[in-house]
């Protein structure tokens, strides 16, 4: 019963609610862009239209004046085009500029009504406005009717080239061509402007004083004609026609009930024709195409009646819209009303059914509240007994841990007596190779088995806070070095590079250093686990704003971790769909000790893009209880000293240079195994300088300072890659023309093809032959000194052969350095400083570019080149007086020592061999 109920309550209110319009109808809009007429002509059109949608108040209209202006029109028409319009109707300013805009609008399925004038293409749906030629024949007809066939016509016509002006002229002259006594005593043109026709009649007041009648092409440029003949006092009455016959004041028929025209030829503005048009066109009726609109001729014996009946108009408009704002007024009192009764009603039926609901629920809660007294007495008494089992499982938990502990423990006794003799028997060279991999596959596995056993007591250790931190000062840049430095088998091994970057100003940073390293430890090896072969590795230092924190960040490439899995990342014990192999154990052992170094780990990681770990830890030891940080009294100190970094640096810095002699090519040695660096130095120094490096950073030092002749990089560096030292060399005049060594473990295709890409001179992959680096070493720089010795010794730019020889960098500073001396060496002033600036290097760096490529002085150059230049003019036939001056040399005598220093004879002794050839 009580569910009928509710569904009648509910059926009721549907059923209200659904006889409710309950969407109303959106209104349609038609917008109007005007640009032509007159202000007068403009304002009546735009009434006509107010009028003519007096009657259809569901339709919005939007007006745009562009003022005789085409770049406003247009962007009117854009802006009116975005405001969702239903219909456009458009007066254009001129065709040509307005058709494409009219068009656009017409190929969107938008409806469009062009005025007064049409579009060049023709894309319109319909076109409303009155036939100028038609009203051109009308005036000339009634200006032959007046004369009587005998007198004399003046024309004022309006904007020189404006369709509108050419048609009515010509519609004129077509009407009274025909009779041979009325002749055209003169012809200005006002520009359809009132002022401007006055101005013009001022200027031809003897020759338009002339006429009987004065036809001006509209009423506005009529009254400036009335005003120039007035202030000239002419006494012959002119009748003066003009177009338009507006209504109001000021207008063209208000001038002819007060006598100041004579006769107006009927303009209509068309703006009730082009609304019912643009009506019949929104729904969906019959229309025409063209409306070409009706003229006649206004003058006084119709003018008042005209004028009356606009006023009568005007009237029964003000009398509408009166009506219309009381409609208006009426309509919203009654929508007020009918809310407030739907809102009556409605909470009257809710009301209803929700009393109806009431008593249901309230008889049902009575029910329910038996039930609950008898659960509570039930759940009193298991409640009882959970305390009880709680206690059991306490005691049952700790014996559990207890167990765990010890056994744990035990488990680390058989894996030593494992691996030990596993490893002594590794010693032994009478092992069968099928026995070696035997015991290779058992150490393995023994020592899977001891870094789990490690890593469940240490999470043992956490959970119980059995550890206690020892927090001192350590020095960040050594221990990060030294924690890569561990892992850099592995890193080589799986061919993955790794790059280490302190963004701060840290020197030192208070933490565990044992509890830490297992942390960073166990970053890397999750990243090395999870990123492919020549895959990337980053560790970056950074510190916020306020300088009390700094985060360190654990980048790869790698796989990545899906999103399901990044919440239960930390977990312990939780392995996510790309683990690999893994006890879940590490993240959270990690996890637990940077908390307890009050800090926070966040991962961050997108699949197939690799994933960023971020540790995010205090600044200082504030933060840090007084238990928490070492005694030092007691013997602790960090594990990596200032002074030991300080003395291994200088240590490195005196090893960094090897020199043979002034004489010898240098090349640079870029490598961060220690061992491979001294073995390379024992290879090469016997017949080269060298400079050594380890690092990017000090690779970028030296290349600044000494600029090698050539220089051998590996790939996998501790602060970035070979790569970029390479793209850094191959960027930049300065150092673009060193050939580069690419020597690297990385054997794989990609990674010798992005070197080609950047223009590595050579490749060659670790082991390496001793004998084939040092014959390609020889075999480039025999290639480059081949090179200077050709732009040393000829004038010419090299052929494609010999363009092979040298990079892209290197030919366009040649090409771009002879280009400027050939182009100046007629200037005697032409300087090393001039050359140097218009190839924006400083004069030191062209001075060195120049020796390494030419393998002579910027000086040296041009004079070769000017007396080269001047054996041509030679042979050319110039006299020797004429030629010194123009190669660039200030004086004679001067050429003469050059040329004789260089060739072993006088400029005049080669002359007449010359001649006598």
């Amino acid at each position: 019963m009580g569910k009928y109920f509710i569904f009648s309550g509910i059926l009721t209110l549907l059923l209200f609610c659904g006889c409710q319009p309950m969407v109303r109808k959106k209104k349609q809009v038609i917008a109007f862009s005007q640009c032509i007429g007159n202000d007068a002509w403009r304002q009546t059109m735009l009434e006509e239209m107010k009028r003519e949608l007096s009657f259809n108040p569901d339709i919005d209209f939007l007006y745009r004046d562009a003022h005789g202006d085409n770049n406003v029109q247009i962007n009117q028409i854009r802006e009116l085009v975005k405001q969702d319009i239903d219909l456009l109707i458009v007066s254009p300013n001129e065709a040509e500029p307005l058709t494409p805009i009219v068009d656009s609008v017409f190929q969107r399925n938008i409806p469009v009504i062009v005025t007064d004038r049409k579009t060049s293409s023709g894309q319109y749906n319909a076109y409303v406005g009155a036939d100028n030629l038609a009203i051109g024949k009308l005036a000339g007809q009634y200006s032959r009717t007046i004369l009587q066939g005998k007198g004399s016509v003046g024309l004022v016509t309006g904007l020189s080239g404006t369709s509108a002006s050419i048609e009515r002229e010509k519609g004129f002259m077509q009407q009274i061509g025909d009779a041979t006594a009325v002749r055209v005593s003169g012809v200005i043109h006002g520009g359809w402007e009132k002022n401007k026709a006055y101005l013009e009649m001022r200027k031809h007041i003897n020759v338009m004083s002339q006429s009987d009648i004065i036809f001006t092409f509209n009423d506005q440029m009529a009254m400036g004609v009335k005003k120039a003949l007035d202030e000239a006092q002419i006494k012959k009455d002119i009748k003066i026609i003009g177009v338009d016959a507006l209504p109001g004041p000021g207008n063209g028929l208000e001038q002819i009930i007060q006598g100041k025209m004579f006769a107006s030829i009927l303009y209509p503005t068309g703006g009730a024709e082009a609304i019912r048009t643009a009506l019949a066109i929104i729904n969906h009726q019959n229309y025409r195409r063209e409306n070409i609109l009706a003229t006649s001729v206004i003058d006084k014996t119709n003018a008042e009646l005209l004028a009356l009946q606009s006023d009568k108009i005007k009237q029964q408009q003000l009398d509408i819209d009166k009506r219309q704002e009381f409609i208006t007024e009426q309509n919203k009192i009654y929508q007020s009303q009918k809310s407030v009764l739907n809102v009556l009603v409605v909470s009257l039926v809710l009301a209803v059914v929700f009393g109806g609901i009431s008593i249901i629920v309230i008889r049902s809660n009575w029910e329910k509240n038996k039930h609950l007294e008898i659960q509570n007495s039930e759940i009193l008494a298991q409640q009882k007994q959970i305390v009880e089992m709680n206690s059991q499982i306490q005691q049952a938990a700790e014996i559990k841990n207890n167990f765990f502990t010890n056994i744990s423990h035990e488990f680390k006794t058989p894996l030593t007596l494992i691996i030990a003799p596993i490893e002594d028997l590794e010693l032994r060279k009478d092992l069968t190779e099928e026995v070696r991999e035997q015991l290779s596959r058992i150490k393995r596995n023994a020592k899977k088995l001891q870094r789990l056993v490690s890593d469940l007591i240490d999470i043992h250790r956490i959970s119980k806070s059995k550890i206690k931190l020892h927090a001192a000062i350590v020095y960040i840049d050594p221990f990060i070095q030294q924690v890569i430095g561990s892992f850099k088998p592995l890193f080589k091994k799986n061919r993955i590079s790794v790059s280490y970057v302190n963004k701060t100003s840290l020197k030192e940073v208070w933490m565990d250093e044992y509890l830490m390293e297992q942390v960073l430890s166990n970053l890397l090896s999750n990243a090395i686990k999870h990123t492919a072969a020549s895959g990337r590795i980053e560790i970056i230092l950074e510190e916020n704003n306020f300088k009390d924190y700094f985060y360190l960040r654990v980048l790869d490439n790698g796989l990545g971790i899906a999103p399901s899995d990044i919440e239960h990342i930390f977990d312990p014990f939780y392995q996510g769909a790309s683990s690999r192999n893994g006890s879940g154990i590490g993240l959270a052992y990690t996890k637990q000790i940077i908390e307890l170094h009050h800090g926070q780990i966040t991962v961050s990681s997108k699949p197939g893009h690799g994933s960023i770990f971020t540790l995010r830890m205090p600044i200082g030891n504030s933060h840090y209880e007084p238990a928490e940080l070492a005694d030092f009294d007691k013997g602790e100190k960090p594990l990596f000293q200032q002074d030991d970094l300080l003395e291994a640096t200088r240590k490195v810095v005196d090893n960094n240079l090897s020199f043979r002699s002034n004489k010898s090519k240098s090349i640079m040695v870029v490598e961060d195994n220690d061992e491979i660096r001294d073995y390379l130095r024992s290879l090469l120094e016997r017949d080269y300088n060298l400079f050594l490096a380890k690092d990017v950073q000090q690779a970028n030092g030296m290349l600044k300072t000494h600029f090698p002749d050539l220089v051998i990089t590996d790939i996998m560096l501790p602060d970035g890659s070979g790569l970029d030292i390479l793209k850094d060399i191959k960027a930049f005049y300065q150092t673009a023309h060193i050939p580069v060594i690419l020597l690297s473990a990385l054997a794989n295709e990609d990674t010798m093809l992005e070197g080609s890409k950047l223009m590595a001179d050579d490749y060659i992959t670790k082991p390496f032959n001793a004998e084939l680096l040092r014959t390609r070493i020889s075999n480039i720089l025999q290639s480059r000194h081949q090179l200077k010795e050709k732009y040393s010794s000829n004038v010419e730019q090299f052929d494609s052969a010999q363009a092979e020889q040298v990079n892209d960098n290197d030919r366009r500073f040649l090409n771009n350095f002879s280009a400027i001396v050939e182009s100046k060496l007629s200037d005697p002033r032409l300087s090393v400083d001039g050359i140097a600036n218009e190839l924006h290097l400083s004069r030191v760096q062209l001075y060195r570019k120049v020796k390494q490529l030419l393998d002579c002085s910027v000086n040296d150059y041009i004079i070769e080149r000017r007396l080269k230049k001047a054996k041509s003019l030679m042979a050319e036939g110039l006299n020797i007086n004429e030629i010194f001056s123009s190669v660039g040399f200030s004086s004679a005598s001067y050429f003469a020592s050059a040329f004789k220093k260089k060739y072993g004879q006088s400029p005049s002794t080669y002359k007449k061999e010359l001649d006598k050839k």
